[in-house]
Order: structure tokens, then sequence, then C-alpha cells
């Protein structure tokens, strides 16, 4: 199957070389005319990306030639003739803009036309004028992005409700998040390293509200001007910060089944030089949950079966508060400071039965383990950035300085009560506490210098300090149920030491040749990482050296294509979590441990990308590759007592590639639909491991515009079979449901959501080893129905788009 699409790829591409042949072949007068302007939003004075201008010959109104904004809203129409023209800028949810009588003589080749504003568009549908919407999902070659205060779905929800809708992109049962079946995806927000180090992707995602996320960038292929870990690319999570003059603000209340709640407030205040901003929220989540697995062991060429059923209930809360000040003083200068302050839970109570069965099904063993743990988090960072801007057009020194700080305590009592294998009690109980008490603090100093070079290129350099220091204590207390005294057990005791300093430079050159841009970018980085277990006087170091080149190239072609190669090389090092030697016995036959002897895994990524916009339809597709050398994985293994043991380790090698098609399009003036496909091939080899399969899956986003202040909305997402190294995912399909109405011209607005309409969200799985193979189940309250109210204060702009987004460089996500 997978040759096929190579093959339509093929021919793809093959045309479109063709067309560029045929483009080329002027005969005459010399090609150097040219034509530039600015694309805008009429009423809110934002630039518009990714504008669709096409130019026309003003003779017999043949297509001349045609291209897209950048990010700063510019385009250049290269390579024209002299004569008449006329130019045509159109947009999504934006009224055609036509330029008439542009001319190029040979005294005056280059036309600058300005800034061009559009407005935003409206339709008569049943006699209701309908306003036009912006597109979800903004598909470029190199990244996506995802404006999720246009998805409904979202509502009550999560960064992880969120991330799940984006395409190529799944969350497992823990909420951590894989891109096209790789999960060492690096976690941003607004463009910088999280304060909450230490934690896995889903614990970082569940503590962010959906409601303050302005927009989620993917970026597949980064530039050396960004921290080369994460080998399956960078999610960026862009929160909201409001830039309106005068007093701007959102009030937001959500509740949901199962006493599910969540509020925010965001406000702020801008004067002509300083703005202030702050917000706030809260929220409860609970959740019932339910599992069964069923694994076959052969230990010494006896079989012996372990089936064990839990079910528990899962409830975390979360306060996040963030204040900050942007000064101005002049047209140069800007100076921003910021903090943001967390303090969250995650609760869980659950029972596991476990029963033991022989090779004739004969119960051996029965037991009962119940566990209460409690999880408590407080997170603070702080941003000093400082930016500063030339009189040469895109010059710019940039500077942050950033300092988080992160502990995290957990408790857990656990009890064990036996009984006969006639499931009879037999009245003994064993109780335990589980102690863990961590702490990290990260400092980042990073600096950022674009010069550009008339008649050379631009150049980009700068330099990024990296210094974490992790502290892990963990202890076990066992009960003497005699004497009712509690008492250390010293060969579970931890007290481990990390830490990684990394220090990098970098440097890039870009420049054009006509419709052709290129990128060529080098990273240095020196690695110095040293843990301690300070009990047992064990130590590892393991300092490197590597280089992270990248390259990017784009060629524009004619009738608004575009077809992009990059490459990068990356790095996911071993964090603290996968390194720390501590043993979690919660279920006492399924123990995990992290494995401080990690090396880290290098990985080459190359892509090759094509879009195309067919006048408001947007297709883009691309092709990938990805080896993986020293792969870090999770291992798991059975051993001679019957005791599951997972920890991590250094996989030879694993290749990733495959192919992924995303389809834009307004359909009908009362219908949009952003749909996705993605197909890859996954191989694992290394440590008596070898796995290859196939893997597949759709996202369709899909809105309804009943009327001008009535939408529904529509999700579909299928996720096929996954595989990893030792285990396989199934299949899972999932509808999410909502609709919103807007009040007083669209100040006051009430929506309603209901996930996981069909109750199908489940995880089920098989693991296999050299003496065993395990089949999993998971399921958790997915079906919740939401009714969420929301106030914006905005007199001074009247519901014109009153959440601006920031220009798409402010955190430098998208310089090339």
């Amino acid at each position: 199957m997978f040759n096929k699409y190579l093959l339509i790829a093929f021919l793809i591409f093959a045309n479109i070389g063709f067309a560029q042949n045929r483009q080329g072949n002027f005969q005459g007068m010399q090609l150097n005319g040219k034509i530039t302007g600015k694309i805008i939003d009429a009423q809110t004075k934002q630039i518009i990306e990714y504008c669709n201008v096409v130019l026309f010959s003003y003779r017999d109104s043949a297509m001349v030639n045609g291209t897209i904004t950048d990010k700063e809203g510019k385009f250049t129409l290269s390579n024209l003739r002299p004569g008449f023209y006329f130019l045509r800028a159109s947009y999504i949810g934006y009224d055609n803009r036509t330029i008439d009588s542009i001319r190029i003589t040979p005294n005056k080749p280059e036309i600058d036309l300005g800034v061009i504003a559009l407005d935003e568009k409206t339709i008569e549908l049943s006699n209701v004028v309908v306003t036009g919407e912006k597109e979800v999902i903004i598909n470029n070659l190199d990244k996506k992005v995802i404006n999720v205060e246009k998805d409904l779905t979202n509502l009550g929800g999560t960064a992880v409700d969120v991330v799940q809708n984006i395409p190529s992109v799944t969350v497992d049962a823990d909420g951590n998040v894989s891109y096209r079946g790789n999960q060492n995806v690096r976690i941003l927000i607004d463009g910088k390293p999280s304060e909450l180090l230490g934690l896995g992707s889903g614990d970082v995602l569940s503590n962010i509200p959906a409601s303050q996320i302005e927009s989620i960038e993917l970026v597949t292929n980064p530039s050396a001007r960004y921290d080369p870990e994460g080998t399956g690319g960078i999610l960026n999570i862009v929160l909201k910060k409001r830039i309106n003059g005068g007093l701007n603000g959102t009030i937001s209340l959500t509740g949901g089944t199962k006493e599910n709640f969540n509020g925010s407030l965001n406000f702020n205040y801008k004067f002509p030089d300083i703005n202030f901003f702050f917000s706030i929220d809260s929220r409860i989540r609970n959740s019932d949950n339910s599992g069964s697995s069923f694994r076959t062991n052969n230990i010494n060429n006896v079989t012996s079966y372990l089936d064990q059923f839990n079910d528990g209930t899962f409830n975390h809360f979360g306060h996040n508060f963030t204040a900050g000040i942007d000064v101005t003083p002049d047209n140069y200068n800007t100076f921003t400071f910021s903090t943001r302050y967390r303090k969250f839970g995650f609760d869980n109570q659950s029972l596991i039965k476990t029963t033991n069965l022989n090779s004739a099904n004969a119960v051996t063993r029965y037991f009962e383990r119940s566990g209460d743990a409690v999880r408590r988090m407080n997170a603070m960072q702080y941003t000093l950035s400082y930016k500063r801007t030339f009189d040469t057009k895109g010059a710019e020194f940039t500077t942050d300085i950033i300092f988080g700080d992160f502990k995290m305590t957990r408790d857990e009592d656990i009890v064990q009560k036996n009984f006969t294998t006639d499931f009879i009690p037999t009245g003994e109980e064993f109780f335990e506490k589980g102690l863990s008490d961590n702490k990290s603090t990260r400092w980042t100093f990073q600096s950022n210098y674009i010069n550009p070079i008339e008649g050379f290129g631009r150049i980009e350099t700068g330099f990024e300090i990296n210094l974490k220091n992790f502290n892990s204590k963990n202890d076990y207390l066992n009960l003497n149920n005699i004497t009712g005294d509690w008492s250390e057990d010293l060969t579970r005791k931890t007290d481990f030491d990390y830490k990684e300093n990394i220090y990098a430079v970098y440097g890039i050159y870009s420049n054009n040749i006509d419709e052709f841009k290129y990128q060529f970018g080098l990273r240095a980085e020196q690695a110095d990482v040293k843990g301690n277990e300070n009990l047992s006087n064990s130590s590892f170091t393991n300092d490197y050296f590597a280089l992270y080149p990248t390259v990017h190239l784009v060629q524009g072609l004619p009738s608004q294509q575009e077809i992009q190669l990059s490459y990068s090389r990356r790095v996911e090092r071993p964090n603290n979590r996968r390194l720390n030697p501590y043993v979690d016995r919660s279920d006492s036959l399924n123990i995990y441990y992290g494995n401080p002897e990690l090396k880290p895994e290098f990985t080459n990524s190359l892509e090759l990308g094509y879009s195309k916009l067919f006048n408001k339809t947007a297709l883009t597709s691309s092709i990938f590759y990805r080896t993986t050398q020293d792969a870090i994985t999770e291992y798991t293994i059975v051993n001679e007592n019957g005791i599951t043991e997972r920890t991590w380790e250094n996989l030879a090698k694993n290749i990733s590639y495959g192919l992924e098609l995303t389809f834009s399009s307004p359909l009908f003036d009362w219908f949009r639909t952003n749909t996705s496909f993605t197909y890859f091939n996954n191989e694992f080899d290394g440590l008596g491991i070898l796995n290859s399969d196939n893997s597949w899956m759709a996202k369709m986003n899909n809105t309804f515009s009943i009327s001008k202040d009535f939408n529904l909305q529509i999700n579909l997402n299928y996720d096929g079979p996954r595989v990893m190294a030792q285990t396989k995912m199934k299949e899972q399909f999932v509808t999410d449901f909502a609709v919103r109405k807007d009040f007083l011209d669209g100040q006051l607005s009430v929506s309603f959501r209901l996930s996981d309409v069909f109750n199908t969200r489940k995880w089920e799985s098989e693991t296999f080893g050299q003496n065993f193979i395990t089949s999993s189940y998971r399921k958790f309250d997915t079906r919740i129905a939401y009714l969420g109210i929301t106030y914006r204060l905005s007199p001074s702009n009247n519901n014109k788009d009153r959440e601006r987004r920031r220009p798409q460089d402010e955190e430098g996500m998208d310089e090339f």
C-alpha cells in the first residue's frame, strides 16, 4: 500500500516539474518585474499569513503568477514581464480584494502596493447574515498552527483534549503524546521550556486548561535555533495574551457531569507604552476508571497465568496564576517580565484483584491490593525578556532569562488482603506506606541576533544555556501488626541527585533566489550529565559533545504551489524519570524502575512536502523518513518469580517512514472541514526484539454555521493499530460533538459539548517478551457533557477579534 502512495507523490511532483518548465519558457522581454505588498485585516490591522495572492494579465485575464503571504503578511511576485496587470487577494473568511491597473515598465519594473486590507466576509443564508470564520488548522510545510479558540470540542477540557485533535498526534491512556508513532515530542509553552521539570507529557498537558490556549504549533524539523531535544519534533503551546488597547478581559465558567468544573479569568490593561496582563484559572476533574490484564507465562518451561482486575477513581485539581508587564519605551525596545504559579494535585484510589493460576487453570493464589495515593505539586516560573529592533528591516536582538522551581510530594497508603484459593478472607493484612519528595530547579539563558544583509542574505546566531538540578527522595514504611509501629524498609529507600548542564551555540544562514528559499544551520552542544544515588554511593557521568545540522529548502511554483525539503538531526536525552533507580511497587506483581545507564538517542529526520491552494481549498502532503540509533525504549521482562519488571533500555535501531495528507476547505458557505490522513511504518530492532508493522490514523473536524451566531461542530478521530517495540495498541474511534450560541453581538457565548459521544474511547494492547504475553484493557470516564458560559469584555473593539494573535514570530517559532 505504501508503494502506491509513493507512486502518487511521484506523479504529483513530476507534474509540478512540468508546470515549472512551461512557466519558464518565456521569450522576448526581460523578466525583471516585481510586485510587493502586505495583507492585513481591515478591522484589527492584524497581518494575514498564508493569504492567497494571484496576478492576472489585464488583456486576457490569464493568470500570470501567484503566491501566499509570509509570517509578516508580505508577498512578492517576481520574474514579471512589462505590461498591464490586476491582482486579486483572497483568504478564507474574507471578501476578495482586487487591485486594478497595475503597470510594469522597463523604467519602473518594481511596484510596491503597500498595505492591502481585507474585510471579513459575510454571506446570505436563508435571509440570515453569516460572518466568515478563519481557519481552525493552518497547514504549512514545516509546521501546523491549530487555532484552538475555533474548536468547540475543547470546552471544559485540557491541553490533552486539544492535542488529540491534531493531525498525526495520538494520546495514550496516561496522557503521553505521540507524533507519527514517536513519543519523544518536546513540549514548549510560549516557545519556552515548561517549569514542570520531571513530569511526563501527560501531567504537563493535563494541567493546562484548553480555555487558556490560543493556538498550538507543531514543528517537525525545527531550525538550529531550537534545542534539538525531542526526536518527534516540537509541540509549542501558545497561551492567550491580550494586546488590545484599554481594558480587555474574558470570564469563563464550565460545569460537567461526573463532577467536572473549571473557571478562568483573563484580563489586560494596555497603555500606550505599558501593558499589564494576568490570568487565573481553577479546575476540578474526576473520573472513574477500570481495567484488566491477563498474562500467560512460560517460566522454566512451566505455564502459568496471572489474571488482574482493577477499579479506581481519579481526582485532579489545579490552580494557575499568571501575571506580567510589557514595557515599550520607544519604537525599538521592549521589556517583558512575567511570573507563573501553578498548584495542582493528582489523587488516585485503586483496588487491584489478583489471581494466579497454574497450567490447569486452577487458582493457586488470590489477593486484593488497595492503594490511596495523594500527589501534590507546586511550580513557579519567572521570565525576564528583552527585544531590540533596528532601522534595518528584520534585524533584531532578543534575550531571555528564565528560572523554574518545581516541588512534588507523593504519599501512598497500601493495604494487601490475602484470601484462600476459594476466595475466603484469611484475615491476613499487610500495610505499607510509600513516601516521595521531589525538587527541581532550572535556569535558562538564551540570546538570539538576526541581521539581514542586503545582497548577501540573512545571518542568525545565538547561544542557549540550560542548567537543571533534580533531587528525588523515596521511602517505604511497613506496619508491624503486633506493635502498631511503622519501620523503614532500607532496601527500598533512595536519595537520587541528577544534574544536567547543556551549553549551545548556533549559526543560521538563509537567502533566496527568486522563488527558491534556502536555509542552512548548525548547532553545537556540550552536555554535562551527572547522577548520584547518595545512599548507595553509586554514581554515573555522561559528558558528550554533539553537532546538529539543519537544512530547509523551499521552492515556490506557479499556480500557488510550493515544495519543501527539510532535514534535521535531533536528540532525545534520558530524563531523570527514566534514569532514577527508584522502584515503584504500587502493584507488587508489576514493578517499575529507571535505568541510570541509559544513553541519549540520536535521530536523523528527512521530510519532503508539497502544498497547493485551490482557491479556498488547501492541500498539504508530506513524505517523511526517520532513523534512530540507540532508541530509548520501554523494556518489559517477567522474572523467575513471575513479577513483571518495566524499565528503559537503549534499543539498537528504530526506523519510521510514511505519508501525511491534510485537506482544509469551506466546501459550502455554511460548512467547513479540516481532514487529515497519516500512514506510517515503524520498525524496531535490538535487545532480541524484531518488530515491524504499518499504522494509520484519520481525523476530521467539521464545522456547520447554522446562523450568524450559532455554530455546530462534529469531530471524528480514528487511530489504527499501532506498534511499539514490545507492544501493539489496538484501534480506537472517537466522536465529539459541540454547539455554541452567541449573544450580545458576540460578547456572551453559551456552549455545550458532549465528549466521546458513543463511549468508544478505550485502550487495548498486547505486550510480549521471551517468556510471556500480556493482554491489557483500560477505560476511563470519557463520555462527559459540559455546559459553559463565556463573557468577553472589550468595549474598544466591539467583538472584532478581541483575542488577537501575537505575531507568529514573537517567540521565534516561525523564522523561516
